[in-house]
């Protein structure tokens, strides 16, 4: 378990939007239409997206900074309140003509039964990244880490994130990413990139079918991408990371998996919490694991703190287990 000894102040930049939940019963069908009827019970919004990574460092107790462009809406009036809510410090511009992003879920019983989401995907404008890169050089000290949570909406264009990446190491600053698409040449330089195993056999052009494809992949990873730090997340078998050019495992302990909605944001959150606080990767992704665990439990986009954690005693004991001993990856 990590040592919490002070606030770390984190950046997040990335795609922000809202998470609107429509929760009811469902108990019967439409007469005009072959389609299921929900009874509107209860109605929330919530960060979502970049927004959510941002949710669980302030559950976290972290002091987090946001930057990234939205549109001139109703929703980027609530999206800002909620960052408000949790004290965040935001920069946030607004571009004409472009939509704040908004998932909207119907629910009923547990289940999203539909969603529509209400966006614009295009790449934020030249003038846009000119204006967020000046603030980012402007307050680069401040952070102890930055984390890029990459939606596909169009904020971390290829140039804004090479821009981000180059600077921050330029000032020793950590960048962890959260990405988006198959092309990780965007992300060349970043401290971590964190993909699952699916998008890691994507961008590598590696199948990985067993653990020696698991290697040649993280590998891959670290060499091509030039990242510091090389790991893959396998899911409910853990998470794989390249240590003294080995593979090792960091196994998760077996649990009702309730909804996996936003466990991504949680372990980049963590993870970037982790290291903020000095902690090695080993140590860092141990604690990850423990946040993630605790947010599978729960339903919808959700956040975990360290008293949720470090109640969670029967995870306080996993070790880092070389591959060849217990590592089998399907």
């Amino acid at each position: 378990m990590i040592k919490v000894e002070r606030k770390p102040k984190v950046l997040v930049i990335g795609d922000l939007m809202i998470d609107s939940y429509l929760i009811g019963d469902c108990d019967r069908i439409a007469l005009d239409a072959p389609v299921p009827i929900v009874d509107i019970k209860e109605e929330k919004d919530v960060l979502g997206g970049a927004g959510n990574v941002i949710r669980n460092l302030a559950s976290l107790g972290a002091k987090v900074s946001v930057m990234s462009v939205v549109g001139s809406d109703d929703n980027a009036r609530l999206l800002k309140h909620k960052l408000d809510e949790i004290e965040t410090k935001s920069f946030l511009l607004e571009q004409k003509g472009r939509k704040t992003s908004k998932k909207t879920r119907i629910m009923s019983a547990n289940q999203q039964i539909f969603r529509f989401d209400h966006e614009s995907r295009n790449n934020i404008s030249f003038d846009s990244v000119k204006k967020l890169f000046e603030k980012l050089q402007e307050k680069i000290k401040a952070y102890d880490v930055i984390l890029l949570a990459d939606y596909g909406k169009g904020v971390l264009t290829r140039d804004f994130t090479q821009k981000i990446i180059s600077y921050a190491n330029k000032n020793n600053v950590k960048t962890i990413v959260d990405p988006f698409g198959t092309d990780y040449s965007k992300y060349q330089g970043a401290y971590l990139i964190i993909p699952n195993k699916d998008e890691a056999s994507v961008a590598t052009d590696i199948e990985i079918e067993n653990s020696d494809r698991l290697l040649d992949a993280l590998k891959e990873i670290k060499n091509k991408f030039e990242t510091h730090e090389a790991i893959v997340t396998l899911s409910e078998e853990g998470v794989a990371l390249l240590k003294d050019n080995k593979l090792s495992v960091l196994p998760t302990v077996p649990l009702e998996v309730f909804d996996v909605t936003g466990s991504g944001d949680t372990l980049l959150a963590s993870i970037g919490f982790a290291l903020a606080l000095d902690n090695d990767l080993v140590t860092s992704l141990e604690f990850a694991n423990l946040a993630t665990g605790v947010v599978l439990r729960k339903a919808g986009t959700a956040t975990v703190s360290i008293d949720e954690i470090q109640s969670d005693q029967v995870y306080l004991d996993r070790k880092i287990i070389e591959t060849n001993l217990s590592c089998q990856v399907k």
